[in-house]
């Protein structure tokens, strides 16, 4: 009877707040639609742009021909060769990039074609007449790459990588055609070598998960939901923390003390109204995934296979943020503290966690720093629901760690406010 008559009086006290409901409500729904709008935006841009190309072909035949055809072929690359009317040559090319108006350029030198031949033609030739063939490193053909000094050192290796493909096919191709005129002066028999050998071995990528399920793919919405639910849920501790200021500051918690009761009572009556906010948070906000961010134009939510592991993490994460947000009420004095120090260190949980920035693309050393967070260990556990198929084995590290988290907090309160009362 008391603990329902402290959950009673702290449902009346949370309702008459309507501004405070309005943040913890109506805040994490409009942020998850227009974060969500923007990042889905930002990485269609990505993966349509293209990288502009100055490409100068000194060779006119079948080298600069062909890489110019995979360049074209590539969704990476957009081939620029005119600055206007007048065609880019080898020194405007370098001071275009120079000056940062392309990230690179691609040089074919002259006669470089006729150099490929020359090297190929005395390689077929030996080998149709049974000879070991030896390999002549006294002449290459050197392809200048500009590169803008901005870029980074992985892309700058991926565009190298592609252009020794691209290379590599045009060896094949002038070794096809020679091959076909050695067999024809041999056998007098004229083959038709107009097309490329076929290309015989793809790749093809496919996400990889457990069991036979593989049409949940990571997008935008499967990242947004689950960070703005865990970063709602943790907003709890302005309200909750400026209503525990309250308390003391008009002797209600003093009252309370004294009646009745225990410590655990109080507490235990904020736990489970503050936490039955967070889990009407969570539920809005996969109601938004499902229903509301696809009338944007945006993917449909998928909640993976194991609906109830799916729910306990979200339990688990509510009450890892009322714990941080009894620990955040104790210790605070006035309403500024609590709303700078909570708002402030909720924001830096949330930076560090992932929530702003997806935790694989940070740098290695806020890679390993990510784990303090309990932000990260929620958001790791609602990515191996949705993206893996998850259920509560492989979730429950997270799992327990959140609860341990809300344990130590709420145990740090407990003894900080026994301190203060024996003062």
């Amino acid at each position: 009877m008391r603990l329902l008559a402290s959950v009673h009086k702290e449902f009346l006290v949370l309702i008459r707040d309507i501004p405070g409901l309005a943040v913890l409500f109506l805040m994490p729904l409009a942020m998850i639609i227009v974060v969500t709008l923007v990042q889905d935006n930002t990485m269609q841009n990505i993966k349509e742009s293209q990288i502009e190309v100055l490409f100068v072909d000194n060779d006119h035949d079948i080298l600069g021909q062909t890489v110019r055809n995979g360049l074209q072929k590539s969704k990476l690359f957009h081939i620029v060769e005119k600055s206007g009317q007048e065609k880019f040559d080898s020194l405007s090319a370098k001071s275009a990039v120079a000056a940062g108006k392309y990230k690179l350029a691609v040089i074919i030198p002259k006669n470089a074609s006729q150099v490929l031949r020359a090297k190929l033609k005395p390689l077929v030739q030996g080998v149709l007449k049974g000879q070991s063939p030896e390999n002549d490193t006294s002449t290459k053909v050197n392809i200048r790459i500009f590169t803008d000094p901005s870029l980074k050192e992985t892309f700058r290796q991926a565009v190298i990588t592609s252009l020794n493909a691209y290379t590599s096919k045009i060896e094949n191709r002038i070794l096809f055609k020679i091959l076909g005129e050695e067999i024809a002066a041999i056998t007098g028999i004229e083959p038709k070598t107009e097309n490329e050998p076929a290309e015989l071995i793809h790749f093809t990528e496919t996400p990889a998960f457990e069991g036979n399920d593989i049409s949940i793919t990571p997008n935008s919405v499967q990242h947004n939901v689950p960070a703005w639910a865990l970063f709602a849920m943790f907003f709890i501790v302005i309200p909750m923390a400026g209503n525990m200021i309250k308390e003391r500051d008009d002797g209600s918690f003093f009252r309370l003390m004294t009646m009745p009761g225990n410590y655990f009572t109080v507490i235990g009556s904020k736990l489970i109204v503050y936490l039955g906010v967070t889990l009407i948070q969570f539920v809005l906000m996969l109601l938004v995934g499902i229903y509301i961010l696809p009338a944007f134009g945006l993917p449909v939510l998928q909640l993976g296979t194991h609906i109830f592991a799916l729910f306990f993490m979200g339990l688990l994460s509510g009450v890892a943020a009322v714990g941080y947000g009894i620990l955040v009420g104790t210790l605070t004095h006035t309403h500024e503290q609590a709303g700078v120090f909570g708002s402030v260190s909720v924001i830096i949980l949330a930076a560090l966690g992932g929530v702003w920035y997806p935790v694989y693309a940070m740098p290695d050393m806020m890679q390993k720093i990510a784990i303090i967070s309990p932000l990260n260990w929620g958001l790791t556990g609602f990515y191996k629901i949705f993206l893996r198929n998850s259920g509560f084995s492989e979730i429950l590290p997270q799992a327990l760690m959140l609860f341990a988290f809300a344990a130590l907090c709420m145990i740090m309160a407990f003894f900080y406010q026994k301190l203060k009362r024996s003062l």
